[in-house]
């Protein structure tokens, strides 16, 4: 259950009046009623909770199995595989593959196959995760608040007929992190997020900073999260700029220089180096910074490299060297522009005269052959 933020100040205290903001982290409480029901409302709107006409319950400890309760005529989305058990009459249940959108969620490898259950009977349906380590939980949306799924994989289920998904790209951020959906409309939503889920609340004025990979949805608002970067130095100072970076460009033996083997040698070795630096020592510093008002969900494990490349696509990256597209991308378009030539030019004229049709004029035993006319 959403906790409400509480501001307290000390008894000893109230005679100097201190402003103080705070965060409230809260994990999600296993009761009965969706974990995130409060999510979505706002003191002193006269607007009336909306009521949805399916029930997602949360079940186990941790929360790692739901329990969908569906009326007469209500659809359901699941991912594809993740049904586990079906309470009621089956022979009047209807479940068929549902693609949702390919073209658009493939390209960033947002999950576009969902299995649709219809019922014109009420029905229970229990749902759960295909990871081994994972918790769930259930947002009630009531139209008033959108929110954006920011991990590929979080969506789990929801049933709604006014609820709209669409994918989106965020292509400030790292390509693991493009894929997102923003959700409008009212229905029921349930997202899986690897280890436990907790909820923060950032209120207004207020700031807070998550790794991209723990995020796994927030309330869509005026100011939507910026990509952020600790500092590892606090020395400031200016350098005028030369044109130096201009001159190298333009310059003949750097073009040629960055052509050859050696220079691409050493520019994997540098590569190399920066990122072992950056992950070992550093640490991955890119950070997305919300302003408030604004409700978070936050996993408390983050995505791993498996869930977004398979181990076949990790040794292939790994093992093409810097310029290895470029290369293959340019002997491409040769041969395209080598084809077209070929098959652009005029045809050329058979002077072979083997097959040929000649005449000849025998007189005395001799054959004169005529000579083809020009």
């Amino acid at each position: 259950m959403l906790r409400r933020v509480a501001r307290t100040i000390p008894i000893s205290a109230r005679t100097i009046p201190t402003p103080a903001r705070c965060i409230h982290i809260a994990a999600t409480s296993p009761s009965t009623q969706p974990a995130l029901e409060q999510a979505v409302r706002v003191e002193g709107s006269p607007t009336p909770m909306h009521t949805p006409d399916a029930q997602f319950n949360v079940l186990g400890t941790p929360f790692s199995l739901l329990s969908v309760s569906l009326s007469a005529s209500q659809t359901l989305y699941t991912r594809r595989g993740t049904m586990v058990a079906l309470s009621g009459k089956s022979e009047n249940t209807l479940s068929t593959l549902a693609f949702l959108e390919p073209f658009r969620r493939a390209p960033v490898g947002i999950p576009f196959l969902y299995q649709k259950i219809s019922s014109t009977s009420p029905v229970t349906a229990l749902v759960s995760t295909k990871s081994p380590i994972s918790s769930i939980v259930s947002v009630n949306m009531d139209g008033r608040d959108d929110w954006v799924i920011s991990q590929r994989q979080a969506l789990l289920a929801w049933t709604g007929h006014t609820l709209s998904l669409k994918p989106q790209y965020n292509v400030r951020l790292g390509l693991a992190h493009w894929g997102n959906t923003y959700i409008t409309g009212r229905g029921l939503l349930a997202l899986a997020g690897s280890g436990q889920i907790y909820q923060v609340q950032v209120k207004a004025g207020e700031s807070y900073v998550a790794h991209p990979s723990n995020v796994v949805a927030y309330t869509a608002s005026n100011t939507p999260p910026i990509p952020f970067r600790f500092k590892s130095s606090n020395i400031r100072f200016q350098v005028p700029d030369l044109g130096f970076g201009s001159l190298v460009q333009n310059s003949r033996f750097f073009r040629t220089m960055s052509q050859t083997t050696t220079w691409r040698a050493l520019a994997t070795a540098y590569h190399t180096l920066k990122t072992w630096l950056r992950r070992t020592v550093w640490g991955d510093r890119l950070f997305l910074r919300f302003e408030g008002p604004t409700t978070m969900l936050l996993q408390s494990r983050a995505s791993r490299i498996s869930d977004v490349l398979t181990l076949r696509d990790v040794s292939e990256i790994a093992d093409s060297p810097p310029g290895a597209v470029e290369d293959a991308v340019a002997r491409k378009i040769k041969e395209e522009i080598k084809s077209i030539g070929q098959g652009t030019k005029a045809p050329i004229p058979n002077t072979d005269e083997s097959g040929t049709v000649r005449y000849a004029t025998i007189k005395d035993g001799k054959a004169e052959f005529e000579k083809p006319s020009a």
